[in-house]
């Protein structure tokens, strides 16, 4: 587990909750909610270390016996809520709601972090606003969801609110570079992701599904644009599908880049622009156009009912000049 101030970005999240802790003004139920990927789970977390940390100034202190428990993952007073199976039941929040009554291990408070928050059922969402509407000295929830939209509006009037954004470029890429392994990589899933560093993370892990639809396209060009083009073999599904048509997309959008720019700092797939050069060089602007309105279409066309294979030929002939 992280501490606050390693976290990347939401600044001003991060000063507001390290300055209810320095001012002792803590309220007993907090919502964080934002787009999936961001941080908030992460976020929680630190956070209950820094309630917990009997040591710090707003922050876990990282040396005090508590830091050193949650920081393991094994501190008594911090008790994490997951959806069992599909959603978050009653029997889940009553056992909560008990535990709540209860003094905590130590002298310190009680933190409750309740993960997909969103997917409490009605009984349960019922059970646990009762422990809102009566809050126990001590005790503090940290409520984690992408779409508060479900939760109850009487839960979320009794909880102080926290939007998290997505991050910028830089910070993604901070994140990931570890497990990208190159910043040149991090750089590329970092734009991919949108701001989101668990969807870098995801991309990091499906990098070859790019790597493949460059390898496709750069055969065609090989193969002076006119051998019949036949979709990957690994391409099993729709959802597959689309993959491979957002990463043709966004590469000939980067070939468009270096037609009209030459600029490589203005490129997605950075660590590719070698390839991506090839590429530019064997097509002319209105090719590259073209071969991108085709793939909008598609991808289109894939997220309707449409023949996945029929979809997928039109823009794959496109690219192979046919």
């Amino acid at each position: 587990m992280t501490a606050l101030r390693e976290l990347r970005g939401h600044e001003k999240i991060k000063t507001s909750l390290a300055g209810a802790l320095v001012s002792n003004r803590v309220s007993h139920a907090y919502l964080f909610y934002g787009p999936p990927g961001v941080g908030k789970k992460t976020a929680g977390l630190a956070f209950a270390r820094a309630l917990l940390c009997s040591g710090g100034d707003g922050d876990a202190c990282e040396v005090c016996d508590d830091c050193t428990r949650s920081k393991r993952g094994g501190h008594p007073d911090l008790h994490l809520i997951r959806p069992d199976g599909a959603s978050i039941k009653i029997r889940q929040l009553r056992e909560v709601c008990d535990g709540a009554v209860f003094t905590s291990f130590g002298e310190g408070r009680q933190v409750f972090l309740v993960e997909q928050a969103e997917r409490m059922t009605t009984e349960a969402a019922n059970s646990f606003l009762k422990t809102l509407e009566e809050p126990v000295a001590g005790v503090v929830f940290i409520l984690v969801t992408d779409d508060p939209a479900r939760i109850p509006s009487t839960v979320l009037s009794r909880c102080l609110c926290y939007r998290f954004n997505n991050l910028s470029r830089e910070d993604v890429a901070k994140v990931i570079t570890q497990e990208a392994g190159s910043a040149e990589l991090a750089h590329t899933m970092a734009v991919l992701s949108g701001g989101s560093p668990g969807r870098a993370l995801a991309l990091l892990g499906g990098s070859a599904g790019r790597d493949r639809a460059l390898e496709v396209a750069l055969s065609l060009v090989v193969n002076s644009r006119r051998a019949m083009p036949v979709p990957p073999e690994e391409i099993a599904g729709r959802e597959d599908a689309q993959e491979f048509v957002n990463y043709l997309t966004v590469m000939f959008r980067d070939v468009m880049i270096i037609q009209q720019t030459g600029l490589s700092e203005l490129l997605i797939n950075i660590d590719r622009r070698d390839d991506l050069a090839k590429l530019a060089s064997a097509y002319d602007r209105r090719e590259v156009l073209d071969i991108l309105l085709t793939a909008e279409e598609t991808a289109r066309r894939l997220a309707g009912n449409v023949n996945q294979r029929l979809a997928l030929d039109s823009l794959l002939l496109k690219i192979a000049g046919f």
